[in-house]
């Protein structure tokens, strides 16, 4: 192995490695130390991520350390959405919950490029029992922490046991969609967080579901495509309907994660990628905010926008009559979702994580279709 080679396997091994390390140096630290300490190792952890994605470890005929170039930028984008977690938080008291972010980006990684679909999803029940266990160890808490390891246990036995079934098989397929729908957390079939906290953990387990959902398309066939594009419609559909309800935001911020289980349905992974970028880096928390609601909106130019205009060319050739009504559940759902908001009208943040997060955003919306052109994808 010559020493570019050497160097380049080193630094993904360094990738996957250093949240981990994050999470205990943050959790080490005093206090009013940790928020400050906590962000130059998330950044670092950006860093390493963008240089595994340039720079390969091995070739192309790997299948665990470096797989296709989607997945790998899927992992950039759990490492910016990280950034922005910790950028947008202040100082936990709690030892535990603030490194839960690292810990929970670090094992959703480790999931995405486990060498067989079974191990990624078991590494996601993981992050789920070690998120549950953090919420929950205040008194009074029981109750909710078993209905969020309910929930996501439900997504991973129903996938699991659509993987152990006959491939490319309708039941398996249906069986695995409902799983993966459930992971994604996607309204109204598996919204399972409430409090601000739940997206340290929710933000980087639904990323790296879809990243999952694209390596067991090839054993769920086609009901587990059409599975998903349903599933995403009517999530779709539904957030256009409840536009103007209570439930209008928490609603919304689902919006480019069904999407982009529609992307993958219709096999445009890079629509998926560019949904996922809106949905880690203005999904969770940050939907109530002028310049996330824009990006969820996949107003232009940022990478949402370019990932609706990606599925809908790649969704005509699949079916007319799903695209148009898809668009017109786009523009329901925009229009009724972003009138009321004044703030949605600004489009540069005065906060620096939003000032980040539109950046990447533009950039990655611009970047992506000149790298198609060039071969990259």
């Amino acid at each position: 192995m010559s020493a570019g080679m050497e160097a380049a396997v080193f630094l993904a091994a360094l990738a996957f490695v250093w949240p981990f390390l994050g999470a205990v140096v943050v959790a080490a630290l005093p206090a009013p130390h940790s928020r400050e300490v906590a962000i130059w190792m998330a950044a670092l952890g950006c860093v390493l991520s963008v240089i595994v994605f340039t720079f390969p470890s091995v070739g192309g005929g790997a299948s665990g350390w470096d797989d296709d170039p989607v997945q790998r930028a899927g992992r950039v984008m759990l490492a910016f959405g990280l950034l922005l977690m910790v950028l947008e938080n202040g100082i936990q008291p709690d030892r535990l919950l603030r490194s839960l972010p690292h810990v929970c980006t670090a094992l959703a990684g480790l999931a995405c490029v486990a060498p067989e679909p079974a191990v990624g999803l078991g590494i996601l029940e993981l992050a789920l029992a070690w998120g549950v266990f953090v919420f929950t160890r205040p008194a009074g808490q029981a109750k909710t922490g078993w209905g969020l390891i309910r929930t996501g246990s439900v997504g991973t036995v129903l996938v699991l046991s659509g993987l152990l079934l006959p491939q490319g098989s309708v039941v398996s397929g249906l069986m695995m969609a409902c799983g993966l729908v459930i992971l994604t957390g996607l309204a109204p079939f598996g919204q399972f967080w409430r409090d601000e906290n739940d997206s340290f953990l929710f933000l980087p387990f639904a990323g790296a579901s879809i990243l999952l959902a694209m390596r067991l398309r090839g054993h769920g066939g086609m009901a587990f495509e059409m599975a998903l594009v349903a599933a995403g419609f009517v999530s779709v559909w539904l957030t256009a309907c409840a536009g103007r309800s209570r439930d209008r935001q928490r609603l919304f911020r689902t919006f480019p994660s069904a999407l982009a289980l529609m992307a993958v349905g219709v096999e445009a992974d890079v629509a998926a990628l560019l949904f996922l970028c809106g949905w880690c880096l203005a999904g969770g928390n940050r939907s109530g905010r002028g310049w996330a609601v824009n990006v969820l909106a996949c107003f232009p130019p940022g990478a949402p926008f370019v990932g609706c205009l990606l599925l809908l060319s790649v969704m005509t050739d699949w079916s007319w009559s799903v695209a148009v009504l898809t668009v017109c559940g786009i523009l329901a759902a925009v229009l009724r979702a972003v009138p009321d908001r004044e703030a949605a009208r600004l489009f540069w943040p005065e906060d620096t994580a939003g000032r980040v997060a539109c950046s990447v955003l533009t950039v990655m919306g611009f970047l992506v279709p000149l790298a198609m052109m060039l071969g990259a994808f």
